[in-house]
């Protein structure tokens, strides 16, 4: 996962890839040294418009992305607090073939269940 970055480390590696002091970076976006100082100390809050400018100034564009948040599931949500994750964590912790073995018996053993229904419904 990727560490969040703060406004304050983001205009300071800007600064420091482009190979600009404070000052000379303020000059660039046309204000005080103080400001990207503070900007840099985390003592500021700037706006998007002010932060995007001082990047401008360093060379670099601002992105800011929106992605949508995936919707839950309600089918699943409604089943989540009847799932029994020990057997979850059991069954992960057999091989692929033990769970491919397992699965086939399972499959067997529903054909089997099947055809004996069969059979005592036609004794019926």
């Amino acid at each position: 996962m990727r560490e969040l970055a703060t406004v304050a480390s983001v205009v300071r590696e800007a600064r420091k890839r482009a190979g600009l002091s404070q000052r000379a970076l303020a000059e660039r976006a046309r204000t005080a040294q103080s400001v990207i100082g503070r900007i840099e100390a985390g003592l500021s809050s700037p706006s998007i418009e002010t932060l995007a400018r001082v990047l401008d100034a360093a060379g670099f564009e601002l992105k800011v992305e929106l992605s949508p948040k995936a919707r839950p599931d309600p089918v699943i949500e409604a089943y989540k607090h009847d799932v029994d994750r020990t057997l979850l964590r059991a069954n992960l912790g057999k091989s692929v073939d033990e769970r491919l073995r397992v699965n086939v018996e399972m499959l067997l053993f529903g054909n089997e269940l099947r055809r004996a229904m069969r059979i005592a419904e036609q004794a019926e």
